[in-house]
């Protein structure tokens, strides 16, 4: 008898910011070749990473020095290299608003046309608790404050029926809840929803590379990071091939089997 074989294929993440590149290590090694060699040097391997933000902070610690207590001022930032405009992925979003409501009808006449966002369950008491806009006023009435509460607004801390709760505009939530995921990831009917509301293009900051303009700017014989990772598997091996430098020998080496396996 013939043996059957199955073969069962998946996706190897539902991130749009995975790629070949980093399911392997050579993505990880070229960004450590880069904070090596690249040209100016702009930080470590995070500083060529689309997946690490730039940030900084500072604020007040507790120290105990000499058998004292005593306060200081630190600050700290992080060096990372996720374009700041489409935040890693290489592509920014626009929402048809006529998708995501009909201003003709109020929140609580069920305005809201987002799979998942009925004024039934929880996000209901979400919006109405907010008190952030008449719930019985239909949406084109809305004031520029209320309208822009109700799309954009940053994550706000709400008590609702005594619950401590995060309010989020609706533009922002959609972003992080659906955009989130690869399309061919999506359920058949958020697919249909992103479809019909949301409009792709390549991000005009980083060019689709995902990367911000000081990781671009290093290079190493006129190439930078973004150019290596763009390069057919043959070529880059090539290259790679064409770098001499012994204090990255064995990162060379590794990056040349890598490469060539």
């Amino acid at each position: 008898l013939t043996t059957a074989i199955i073969v069962d294929q998946e996706r190897m993440g539902s991130n749009p910011r995975s790629t070949v590149g980093t399911a392997t290590d050579a993505n990880a090694m070229l960004r450590i070749l880069f904070s090596r060699l690249g040209q100016p040097h702009i930080g470590s391997a995070q500083a060529f990473s689309f997946n690490v933000a730039s940030i900084s902070g500072a604020g007040a610690v507790t120290l105990e020095r000499a058998g004292q207590t005593v306060k200081e001022r630190r600050s700290f930032s992080i060096t990372g290299g996720m374009c700041p405009r489409c935040e890693g992925r290489g592509s920014v979003t626009d929402f048809d608003l006529s998708a995501l409501y009909d201003d003709s009808l109020s929140l609580y006449e069920g305005a809201l046309t987002v799979p998942g966002y009925s004024m039934d369950g929880w996000y209901g008491r979400i919006f109405s608790g907010s008190g952030f806009f008449d719930m019985d006023k239909p949406i084109k009435k809305f004031t520029k404050k209320q309208l822009h509460d109700l799309l954009y607004k940053e994550p706000t801390k709400i008590k609702v029926e005594g619950i401590n709760l995060t309010y989020e505009g609706l533009i922002p939530k959609i972003q992080k809840s659906m955009l989130a995921k690869d399309t061919e990831a999506m359920q058949p009917h958020i697919r249909a929803f992103v479809e019909r509301a949301v409009t792709f293009a390549t991000c005009p900051q980083c060019d689709g590379t995902r990367l911000t303009e000081e990781a671009r700017s290093s290079k190493i014989n006129g190439k930078n990071i973004a150019d290596a990772c763009a390069m057919q598997i043959s070529d880059l091996a090539d290259w790679i091939r064409e770098l001499d430098e012994p204090s990255v020998a064995p990162l060379l080496t590794g990056l040349q089997h890598l490469l060539d396996s």
